[in-house]
């Protein structure tokens, strides 16, 4: 078992394994496990971001759209626009932190002997995960962590 959370957080890890770099590949089984795991992965993310989705629609309050898309806005309106977006900011936040903590009953992980044939395929894979550049060295690390220790 495991969060949404983590689970997303290792979905945006695994998402950027090379399955093949140059005359490097990854056996078939590995293959197929990581394909497998980013589909399963991918399915929990949508739910999680539809789930998002509808859940704003609820929290909006009454007026909020039109007074949002209202072009010449009075002072008093601006107040009340940023008393309702600060609102629903609060109470987004407050929906999406407890979604996160939820329990996934799905478990991931790699053996030593998968882990080591990533690497030799992905030795040279330098990423950038939420806006952050990983060295090959620094990601494979990262993802060891995250897979198999």
């Amino acid at each position: 078992m495991m969060t949404l959370n983590e689970l997303m957080l290792k979905q945006n890890f695994i998402s950027k394994v090379l399955l093949k770099d140059g005359d490097k590949e990854l056996s078939r089984n590995l293959k197929v496990k990581i394909v497998g795991m980013r589909v399963k992965m991918a399915k929990y993310r949508k739910d999680f971001d539809e789930d998002v989705q509808e859940a704003i629609k609820n929290l909006k309050p009454e007026g909020f759209d039109e007074l949002s898309s209202k072009q010449d806005r009075t002072e008093e309106e601006n107040k009340q626009l940023e008393a309702m977006t600060t609102k629903l900011n609060e109470e987004y936040v407050e929906f999406v932190n407890k979604k996160g903590l939820e329990e996934i009953n799905y478990e991931v992980s790699l053996t030593e002997d998968e882990m080591n044939e990533l690497i030799d395929v992905n030795s040279g894979n330098d990423v950038e995960i939420n806006g952050t550049k990983l060295s090959a060295p620094d990601y494979l690390e990262i993802l060891y962590s995250l897979f198999v220790a």
